[in-house]
């Protein structure tokens, strides 16, 4: 079932852009996992913001599904090449990747004509 199709214009208010998105299931997930996709999605499309290579106002899409007790979301980006890499951390980032890893179920990217969509997965009892 499909939750939020969306396209959030790149720039310092994405990521809250994504977060307003899915603050509205909570109804729908519960609280709990709603915490651990609001941090997952903020870390993607920081990520999309910052490393993709958008101009400002480009769109980041934001999909969000809910498939029996799975819940996926897509973050995608026109013009985004290979593969994000898990990188050490430092004082200029490094961590949302890592994080990402660590909370979600499963997680990848998907090369797709003209850009990728990095996605991640996460168990919902519905």
């Amino acid at each position: 079932m499909l939750l939020v199709q969306a396209d959030l214009p790149n720039g310092v208010g994405a990521a809250r852009e994504a977060r307003r998105h899915i603050a509205g299931l909570v109804d729908t997930l519960g609280p709990d996992v709603l915490a651990d996709l609001t941090l997952l999605v903020s870390e993607l499309v920081t990520n999309s913001f910052r490393h993709a290579g958008l101009r400002e106002g480009d769109p980041i899409g934001l999909r969000v599904e809910l498939n029996e007790r799975t819940v996926r979301i897509e973050v995608s980006e026109r013009g985004g090449r290979g593969t994000p890499e898990i990188r050490e951390p430092g004082e200029d980032g490094g961590w949302g990747l890592r994080i990402v890893e660590r909370v979600a179920d499963r997680w990848g990217t998907d090369i797709v004509p003209g850009g990728r969509v990095v996605w991640f997965e996460v168990e919902a009892v519905t």
